[in-house]
């Protein structure tokens, strides 16, 4: 009987002891596979890490490409504009404006003006009954008196005008052209003529039908470069 229990006991006892070995093999395996992973994911950080570093080196040796036989892009080359001495506005002004600072004299000596130069803007004309523009001045004098150039230059042309009656134009030079509208037939000078500032060209008349309800007068106009202009403003230029 006591034999019996011995046995029992033993058999309990040896299985207590093999289920703690058990219990602790199965913990040394559980620590051993947790530790082979954790070493294996460092591992795997340190290798991403090691990827993504980038080392710069000097390089080696310059590419010449005329040794590589690799053709050479054209070179842009910007030349500089050859720069000559500014001239002035003043400059140039006086330079090609010389004809303005000549002495100048009003066609008709005392005469009033009646009729101003419309600047480009319409006015009626009293004699047409129409708007329009009034391109030079009129100049009241009585029929007869004496019409001189307003500076020196060549007479261009002489002609009958339908609407203008007798009319002289003078080229002044430089682009400057005198406009003498409105003289009676005895006209003093004839085309291709020289002329000097004051010298008689005709006298006044009443052959300009364009405006023939005004008082006897002279109509006095003058184009710079083809452009009209006041007559009296570049008399007094």
């Amino acid at each position: 009987m006591r034999k019996a229990r011995f046995t029992n006991g033993v058999q309990g006892k040896g299985f207590a002891a093999a289920l703690v070995l058990s219990i602790c093999a199965v913990g040394l395996s559980t620590y051993a596979a947790y530790a082979g992973a954790s070493k294996s994911i460092a591992s795997t950080a340190e290798q991403d890490y090691d990827d993504n570093v980038f080392v710069f080196t000097e390089p080696a040796e310059t590419v010449n490409a005329e040794k590589l036989g690799i053709p050479k892009e054209e070179e842009l080359v910007i030349e500089e504009a050859e720069t000559q001495p500014a001239e002035t506005a003043s400059e140039a002004m006086n330079e090609a404006g010389l004809i303005f600072k000549s002495p100048k004299t009003l066609p008709v000596a005392g005469a009033k003006v009646i009729n101003p130069y419309s600047g480009g803007e319409l006015v009626k004309s009293e004699t047409l009954g129409v708007w329009k523009t009034h391109d030079g001045v009129d100049l009241a004098a009585p029929v007869g008196t004496a019409v001189s150039s307003m500076m020196k230059g060549v007479v261009s042309e002489v002609k009958n005008d339908p609407l203008w009656g007798v009319c002289v134009v003078i080229d002044h030079g430089d682009g400057v052209v005198g406009h003498y509208f409105g003289l009676s037939d005895n006209v003093a000078v004839k085309a291709g003529q020289e002329v000097s500032m004051g010298e008689i060209i005709g006298q006044v008349g009443s052959s300009a039908d364009a405006e023939c309800k005004l008082e006897p007068h002279l109509h006095f106009g003058v184009t710079v470069s083809g452009a009209w202009t006041d007559p009296i403003s570049f008399i007094g230029s």
